[in-house]
């Protein structure tokens, strides 16, 4: 399949080659107060209970078991809830040994119970050394093709056999994702323009990797006008409502940038926000003259007769990265080895959809609930999983041309540092 294999040939080696330290089994932290008085508390918590247990596994170093000694209970329990005992008579070394021996070891357990007790987005390894448990990632993604790797990942099992517990949330505008990412969601679908905004915003948000390209065989988006608009190109847009998923991602940027090349004042272009799945009745009903359509609406589209002008990207440059997968900087510095896991698992989805993209496609039917019929005959975007940072160069000329201040952003910020 030409346009999913295309991507990856262009696979960056980033990852592959990287010689970051991972995070996972580092030292633990010095223990807090806090964090002693937690094991104090656990300590006092199961203390009686192993008591117990030690008590019928080696009977002899019960006092009550030793027939040379007298027991008196003072009535009072010490702190950690242990009876308090005085003995009477000849005692035994050796059994008292074994029963402190016993203790330290307990208590020395309770104090190292970090286990492998996990919070959304860390990575540890048990302090024994055995197998880390699943990291938990929430990610926010748009319900049409472009989601595709990542829920072939999820139902093939790649995230999980990757050490990752993913949870998938689907987001209508994903311009709203940046400012929640390293406290809402760890990874989310993000565009260029995005991602420039956000950075000049004094956020700390990074590209970790691609995932579609519009290119000349395969336009991404495509620019629809009704089919009794009586607009022919894209000069006929002043003036007009356009419809489009989001008013400030790379689609209507892409828009207005084109029709600036034809002379249009893109601010006389009057940008309606619509979710995706909503584009085709809002223009079948008239509400708007044209829509900025992503698969599988584009095909929808022009089966009822309306047409469409052109992919917008076009008037950038061909090919050109659409949308990729952003996390914060800090989270993602932090977390190198699980955005390795992430970045790996959508590479085995590339794999599977190139050899088996029937099932892909019944994956691609499930997730965005499209009739059967039209999962099997839509176009799948052109994934390529390569950052490509002289595309985001290109996205901040594009943006200064149509007149936004976005202050000193370089491209090269804006990716996560193979050194890092």
């Amino acid at each position: 399949m030409t346009a999913v294999a295309a991507g990856r040939a262009e696979k960056r080696s980033h990852h592959e080659n990287s010689t970051t330290p991972r995070l996972v089994g580092k030292g633990r932290p010095r223990a807090d107060p806090s964090r002693r008085r937690a094991a104090a508390a656990t300590f006092a918590g199961v203390a009686p209970a192993v008591l117990a247990q030690l008590y019928r596994m080696f009977p002899s170093i019960h006092p009550r078991g030793n027939t040379d000694m007298h027991t008196r209970s003072r009535g009072r329990s010490s702190r950690l809830g242990i009876p308090t005992t005085s003995y009477e008579g000849k005692t035994r070394p050796g059994r008292l040994v074994t029963l402190v021996l016993a203790l330290v070891l307990l208590g020395a357990a309770c104090g190292d119970s970090g286990g492998t007790n996990q919070t959304a987005g860390t990575s540890e390894t048990t302090p024994s050394g055995g197998a880390a448990e699943a990291t938990e990632v929430r990610i926010a993604y748009v319900p049409a093709t472009t989601g595709l790797l990542l829920h072939v990942a999820k139902q093939q099992g790649y995230f999980e056999d990757n050490g990752l517990d993913v949870s998938l949330t689907p987001a209508n505008n994903i311009s709203e994702i940046p400012p929640t990412l390293g406290r809402q969601y760890e990874i989310s679908l993000g565009t260029a323009t995005d991602l420039i905004r956000a950075n000049n915003g004094g956020l700390d948000i990074v590209q970790i990797e691609g995932n579609t390209n519009s290119t000349e065989d395969n336009p991404f988006v495509q620019l629809i006008v009704g089919k009794d608009s009586g607009i022919d190109d894209v000069s006929g847009l002043e003036g007009k409502r356009v419809a489009s998923p989001t008013l400030t991602g790379v689609i209507h940027v892409a828009t207005q940038y084109w029709a600036q090349q034809e002379g249009v004042d893109p601010s006389t272009i009057d940008g309606v926000q619509v979710p995706p799945p909503n584009l085709p009745d809002q223009l079948n009903a008239g509400q708007v003259e044209a829509v900025e359509a992503l698969e599988p609406f584009a095909s929808q589209l022009l089966a009822a007769g309306h047409k469409s002008l052109g992919d917008p990207f076009a008037a950038i440059r061909l090919p050109l990265a659409t949308n990729f997968w952003i996390a914060n900087g800090e989270w993602a510095r932090q977390n190198s080895d699980v955005v390795e896991a992430f970045n790996t698992s959508l590479e085995q989805s590339l794999e599977f959809v190139e050899e088996n993209e029937p099932e892909a496609r019944t994956i691609l039917q499930e997730f965005t609930d499209m009739p059967p019929q039209v999962a099997e005959r839509v176009p799948l975007p052109t994934f390529n999983l390569e950052v490509r940072t002289d595309d985001l160069a290109t996205w901040i000329d594009v943006l200064k041309e149509l007149g936004e201040d976005v202050g000193d952003v370089e491209a090269s910020q804006l990716v996560l540092d193979e050194g890092e």
